[in-house]
């Protein structure tokens, strides 16, 4: 296995590792679910990037058409998007490194909670894009990655949606600055990526 194969595979692992211990917790479970579409819907509006369909070329050609943006054509966009989730999961990572002074409140374990909730959605997305990209070779990562990110998709999909409608709002506008989804489209979960 190449290096750079090796590479995505292991976050993968930690990717699952860290879903794991979310849904040992049902409610921390659902919580994390409700950051993971957030992302999905900001990147929505920020890019026109629908992430959970970013390899289907006639969804790229359809949103290029209907909705010309600055920001580019479909592949600057993803590429956009890609990088803009590396800073996402980067930022919240420093904050879990460098964390406030812990007073003990419940409101400051919430707020680490939530940042590691925030970074493992942006990694989680930015697996799921490399993936699609594996597919169609454009990318590194191997069948180990792509057989990685569905059995994440699959524990995912098991949340049931009228459960987001309560938690996603607090996760959305988190993400990108200046964008902040209202209303969300919750009939488009549970994501198929």
């Amino acid at each position: 296995m190449a290096d750079l194969d090796r590479s995505w595979n292991d976050v993968a692992a930690a990717t699952a590792i860290a879903v794991e211990k979310f849904a040992a917790v049902e409610d921390v479970f659902l919580l994390f679910a409700a950051a993971v579409f957030a992302l999905h819907q900001d990147t929505l509006h920020a890019y026109a990037i629908d992430m959970a369909k970013a390899d289907d070329p006639e969804q790229a050609a359809a949103i290029d058409a209907a909705q010309p943006t600055p920001l580019g054509g479909f592949a600057q966009r993803i590429g956009l998007a890609m990088d803009a989730l590396s800073v996402i999961e980067r930022a919240n990572g420093e904050i879990l490194a460098n964390p406030p002074d812990d007073d003990g409140s419940d409101v400051y374990r919430l707020e680490m909670l939530m940042a590691r909730m925030r970074a493992t959605a942006a990694r989680l997305w930015l697996l799921t894009v490399q993936a699609r990209a594996v597919d169609h070779g454009l990318s590194q990562g191997g069948a180990g990655l792509r057989l990685g990110v569905a059995g994440l998709w699959t524990r995912l999909q098991t949340v049931p949606r009228e459960t987001l409608e309560g938690r996603a709002p607090a996760f959305t506008g988190m993400f990108y600055d200046g964008i902040r989804s209202e209303p969300m489209d919750y009939p488009a979960w549970p994501l198929r990526p």
